[in-house]
């Protein structure tokens, strides 16, 4: 596994290059008004492109820019001005879900009701919450993805996980990350303070809850810096708490 130094550059461009080409059906979920389902389109990463968003004016302003850019006679896309819980995944095989640009309550709904909408389906998923990567996770395991990659991504003065899974993939699935930390790289270092400076602020008024967080997150520095590598499995790291 390789190691994933951060690099500045667009969050937009590090989701992008994650991406396995030749999908059947890539969903475009809330991505910064369908920019990296632009790219995506554009590189033929998939036969279809489906953007889908609630906000009616966002999606208008996307289907002109589409019918400029992209003609249907060599391109193939929809668009598709609804909630995100509302779409009922279809009994295909090869479909990519990319839920980028929200908060984690947004994106753990989004990641249940595309899972109870076909629990027979097997589908792919690019995450990027705008933070809580933690609970994002613990949701993400409980429905059984595996992890493909993973990338710590700094852009425009924020941290980004950048989460690549499948059920799948050979990896297991790490609260705290695993294959995306180089202790060497100062920026990730920084990004693991900030991360547990946030849990110990909440941990002084839910300390039941967020200490075994800390702690957690405490055992992953002890590792990677002792060894110079990230853990390869969930057991390594994270007993039970």
């Amino acid at each position: 596994m390789n190691k994933r130094l951060i690099r500045p550059g667009s969050r937009l461009d590090h989701l992008a290059a994650m991406i396995q080409p030749s999908y059947s059906t890539i969903w475009d979920c809330c991505c910064d008004h369908g920019h990296l389902g632009m790219r995506l389109l554009k590189e033929r990463c998939a036969d279809q492109v489906i953007f889908v968003d609630l906000l009616e004016n966002i999606m208008t302003a996307l289907a002109i820019k589409l019918a400029l850019d992209f003609p249907q006679d060599q391109y193939s896309y929809q668009v598709r001005c609804d909630d995100i819980k509302n779409i009922q995944v279809p009994a295909q095989e090869s479909q990519l879900f990319i839920i980028a640009g929200v908060g984690p309550h947004q994106t753990i709904e989004f990641i249940d009701s595309l899972c109870a909408s076909a629990p027979d389906t097997v589908f792919d998923l690019l995450i990027c919450s705008v933070h809580g990567n933690y609970a994002v996770r613990q949701a993400l395991i409980n429905q059984g993805y595996r992890l493909r990659e993973e990338r710590i991504v700094f852009d425009k003065n924020r941290f980004y996980e950048a989460i690549y899974l499948s059920k799948r993939a050979d990896q297991p699935l790490v609260e705290t990350g695993q294959q995306m930390w180089n202790w060497a790289d100062p920026v990730h270092r920084d990004y693991w303070h900030r991360t547990v400076g946030h849990y110990q602020q909440k941990a002084k008024k839910d300390p039941a809850q967020f200490l075994p967080i800390i702690k957690r997150y405490e055992l992953l520095r002890d590792s990677i810096s002792q060894t110079g590598q990230h853990p390869t499995t969930a057991s390594t790291l994270l007993p039970a708490s």
